[in-house]
């Protein structure tokens, strides 16, 4: 049979994480102390080890600006054209102009 506990206590670790990744304290700190009481597992312990291994592992990227230069697209050519070439002017009109 599956351990219904275990199952519980994992979902609402991971309902905890996601709130701290959301930004919504209130919510994360009422997990944790359902967490704490009901299970006896404190997540203080356990986050503040993985968020720094994370952080030191991956650097998070500078936010993108809209007013920042975006870098000259060389991997992509210009699409050929269709249909005929343009008709070019005769030497000898554009000479007696």
């Amino acid at each position: 049979m599956r351990d219904i506990k275990a199952d519980m206590k994992a979902a609402l670790v991971q309902e905890y994480e996601g709130y701290v990744r959301a930004g919504r304290s209130a919510e994360a700190d009422q997990v944790a102390k359902v967490l704490k009481d009901q299970y006896g597992h404190d997540v203080a312990k356990t986050d503040g080890d993985g968020a720094e291994k994370e952080a030191k592992a991956e650097p998070k990227p500078a936010p993108e600006r809209a007013d920042a230069e975006k870098p000259p697209e060389a991997a992509v050519e210009p699409k050929p054209r269709r249909g005929r070439p343009p008709k070019q002017a005769d030497d000898a009109q554009s000479s007696s102009k």
